[in-house]
């Protein structure tokens, strides 16, 4: 477990962690069942912020920075991976040449305007309902955020076929998660979502559920399977719906 997580620290964040782990490749695989941990123990680290940022600003101010905050703190690792997507697969080209568009590093317009939008839907989300919010609510949300972005990816793990370009590339390294692993980091998110949240989390989550499903079959109409860029979107659009739901939920 320590090692597994110590591969995602120094993989999809940007802390530090100077531990050689033996076998990096295989452990990243097998520890798939953290996964969902691990996206909580960001919560954290960002919920930190947050409450501290509150201390001396507004709620939404105070999202805001966390917003802000997990840019310095991942990288925006998966922000350019939803860019690379939306550039690729909105392209109208065909399979060869959509995977050559998201290798490429410069940002296109379709890009541009999908990270527009979800900062947008993310900021308002939140704005419209901090008012009713208290701030332990509001912790909750952050860590929740990250939450469900991990737990979205892990979900298109299931019987998934690598369709990237490059036969070595980070998609490949997911190809071939047990079925077990992907159900335990599923049900350890499930159950820190009803902690927070009740019902309320469980609901989110099956409409989360639900867009990744259909996220998968329009990815997989495009290119016949998943590469790194697709696995990657798949966090902060599945964030763009946990807003969005939650948002809804918390103003019954």
């Amino acid at each position: 477990m320590i090692k597994s997580l110590i591969l995602y620290f120094q993989f999809f964040t940007q802390i530090p962690i100077p531990i050689g782990v033996d076998n990096p490749t295989e452990k990243m695989r097998t520890g798939i069942k953290y996964f969902s941990f691990f996206g909580l123990l960001v919560g954290i680290i960002e919920g930190l912020i947050f409450l501290i940022s509150t201390q001396v600003m507004s709620l939404s101010m105070a999202w805001l920075v966390v917003l802000f905050a997990d840019i310095i703190l991942t990288g925006g690792f998966h922000l350019d991976a939803v860019a690379d997507m939306a550039d690729g697969l909105f392209s109208s080209r065909k399979k060869e040449r959509m995977l050559e568009i998201m290798k490429d590093s410069r940002v296109g317009s379709n890009g541009v305007l999908v990270l527009i939008f979800y900062y947008l839907i993310c900021f308002v989300s939140f704005f419209e309902i901090a008012s009713s919010l208290d701030v332990k609510t509001g912790i909750y949300l952050v860590i929740a955020f990250n939450l469900i972005g991990k737990m979205s990816i892990s979900l298109l793990f299931y019987r998934m076929t690598y369709s990237g370009s490059n036969p070595k590339g980070l998609g490949t390294v997911f190809v071939g998660v047990k079925l077990i692993d992907i159900l335990i980091a599923q049900v350890s998110g499930l159950v820190i979502l009803f902690l927070m949240f009740d019902y309320q989390g469980l609901i989110v989550y099956v409409a989360v559920f639900l867009f990744v499903l259909l996220y998968k079959k329009f990815v997989y109409k495009k290119i016949d399977g998943l590469n790194g860029d697709t696995l990657g979107a798949a966090s902060p659009l599945s964030q763009i719906v946990f807003m969005l739901f939650i948002r809804w939920m918390l103003k019954l």
